[in-house]
């Protein structure tokens, strides 16, 4: 088993289609994504949009965060992760596509067998696929372990 972290995009408004968040394993490591949830933190707009989940081509202009380690003695992660980017990715490989109510949330959350990795050098972006009608304050977690 390898190291737990946290990736949180915290209380963005959000008014075009766009990629949230972008994760990338490092050189020398896999990244396995474990979950993914998106919510709205300010709105009571019922709108369905669909989420995304692609391999990235290239890598889009964004806010760097720290992946937070989960277990305090951990080292940090060797990976990188940015969100509320605003220069989008080059889309790769669609991995998931699904429509959510944005009142109820999204949760990616596959048994285990079915969770993507991303390999070494490699990256994966989670997008709201569609613009909403208003802006929208969103909120995106997400759990992802490094092996190696």
């Amino acid at each position: 088993m390898g190291r737990f972290y946290t990736v949180v995009m915290k209380a963005n408004s959000v008014s075009i289609a766009k990629d949230l968040m972008t994760v990338s394993a490092p050189a020398t490591s896999v990244v396995v994504l474990h979950q993914a949830v998106l919510s709205q933190d300010a709105s009571e707009t019922s709108e369905q949009l669909p989420m995304q989940i692609h391999r990235v081509g290239n890598d889009g202009q964004g806010t760097v965060v720290t992946a937070r380690k989960t277990l305090a003695g951990d080292a940090a992660f060797g990976g990188t992760s940015n969100v509320n980017l605003t220069t989008d990715t080059t889309e790769g490989d669609i991995l998931w596509r699904e429509s959510q109510n944005i009142l109820n949330g999204w949760n990616y959350f596959p048994t285990p067998e079915m969770r993507f990795t991303i390999p070494p050098d490699n990256e994966i972006a989670i997008r709201l696929d569609t613009a909403p009608t208003a802006a929208l304050t969103l909120t995106l977690s997400a759990v992802i372990e490094e092996i190696g």
